[in-house]
């Protein structure tokens, strides 16, 4: 059963099928600031990238995406339903969105796309996320779209030199907000 669907539209976004011309995603994942914000702590080869890419593809409950900006070809990030759970209806968001395009809202709109496709296309009824407690400007991302804290896993992840805790965030099918 194929998953990806040819492409997602929101407001200032596109999600697709990552493609072979994507790389250019790579350089921009290595950015220090992207990494820390996924618990990455160092760069990534090219390579791993295809074997990220290509592991995801073969998953059946994980729908792997390249965010791209409407007006605009060319990626600019990546978002993910991962381990996604029939009998339950739940799945894990994971999104990324390189630096030249923080604050533009293109990040909310790929989470409220990939999430409004989740609940009406893949019938989910809860999306989980974790985010790095220092995180601010992508916890108001996720409260934009209706995702609620949780929780809190203390000292959960290691970045910037020190422990940090991570949030747990949840969204119910009937939370997702697609106002601006």
């Amino acid at each position: 059963m194929e998953l990806h669907p040819p492409f997602l539209t929101g407001r200032l976004v596109r999600l697709r099928a990552p493609e072979p011309a994507d790389d250019a995603l790579n350089e921009l994942f290595n950015d220090h600031g992207v990494r820390s914000g996924l618990g990455m702590p160092f760069p990534q080869p090219i390579e791993s990238f295809h074997e990220w890419i290509e592991s995801a593809r073969k998953k059946d409950d994980h729908i792997n995406l390249a965010i791209e900006r409407l007006e605009e070809p060319g990626a600019i990030g990546m978002c993910d339903l991962m381990r996604i759970e029939a009998p339950t209806r739940t799945a894990e968001l994971g999104i990324w969105v390189a630096r030249p395009w923080w604050r533009g809202g293109f990040g909310t709109d790929a989470v409220r796309t990939i999430c409004r496709f989740g609940f009406d296309h893949v019938n989910l009824h809860r999306i989980t996320l974790y985010v790095n407690a220092d995180n601010a400007q992508a916890i108001r991302a996720y409260e934009k779209a209706g995702f609620k804290d949780e929780g809190r896993l203390r000292e959960a992840t290691f970045v910037h030199g020190g422990r940090v805790d991570q949030l747990v965030m949840g969204l119910l099918a009937g939370d997702l907000r697609d106002e601006p």
